[in-house]
């Protein structure tokens, strides 16, 4: 679906608008202007029903040039490999994602004990994918659009969002940093870090954006920064911001 000028949802799953897959993240297609760019890629468990959205937009999945990862967890990285097969994108993410994901490493990406823990079908795991490091504040230009890498841990180790500058508006994808209302996502997982989050929303509050697209649970297109305020507020009175909810099966 069309949710701006630029900017499209190409998949989602129980915790966002049910378009594809129900353990997809949000995926989200940018028109760079006859070039394409897409944030995050899903479970990978129905990636021709992505593709079918994108073909329904008007779009080409040749056109699609890169492919920026926010965060190497499976509802993310899943789709990595079969949609690289597809477009020939380039795959870039977090240094530390780039190499949980060639390598396969299913105990560094927690895939393993989510899908103990059911968050994924029995016997889901992530194939591993030839992908190429961008760095925190490194910029990636694509015709008329801007994608700027910010690390952002908390959630996880090696997590990104992507500061983009169209020539209309900015916009922070901000993966599973900080979700609307300021909420966060912690989970019992090995690299999961409060003090980290804390950090992380005082350096999005930093940002100049006009909206918000987390990779959960609704956007916010005109005042995205007053979310990530209100998580640094909650930080700043050494509390903790709300649990950012999975939606029901």
């Amino acid at each position: 679906m069309q949710i701006d000028a630029r900017i499209y949802v190409v998949g989602s799953g129980r915790a966002g608008y049910g378009l594809t897959d129900r353990y997809d993240c949000d995926i989200y297609l940018i028109d760079c202007g006859k070039k394409l760019a897409m944030i995050d890629a899903g479970a990978g468990l129905d990636t021709k029903r992505v593709e079918e959205l994108i073909h329904f937009h008007g779009f080409s999945m040749k056109d699609i040039q890169t492919i920026f990862i926010t965060h190497a967890h499976g509802d993310h990285v899943g789709g990595a490999r079969a949609l690289k097969e597809r477009t020939a994108a380039d795959i870039l993410a977090h240094p530390d994602s780039v190499a949980y994901l060639e390598s396969g490493a299913q105990d560094k990406m927690s895939v393993d004990i989510a899908a103990a823990r059911g968050m994924y079908p029995a016997g889901f795991t992530v194939g591993a994918c030839e992908a190429s490091p961008i760095k925190d504040g490194e910029n990636v230009q694509i015709k008329d659009v801007s994608f700027t890498a910010i690390h952002t841990p908390g959630h996880c180790s090696g997590h990104n969002s992507y500061l983009v500058a169209t020539p209309e508006k900015r916009y922070l994808f901000s993966g599973d940093s900080i979700f609307l209302g300021g909420r966060i996502s912690l989970q019992n997982i090995w690299d999961c870090s409060l003090a980290e989050y804390a950090r992380t929303a005082r350096r999005l509050d930093e940002l100049e954006f006009d909206a918000l697209l987390p990779s959960h649970f609704g956007i916010d297109l005109s005042e995205g920064k007053r979310h990530i305020r209100r998580a640094v507020e909650i930080f700043d009175r050494l509390g903790v911001p709300d649990q950012a909810q999975g939606a029901p099966d």
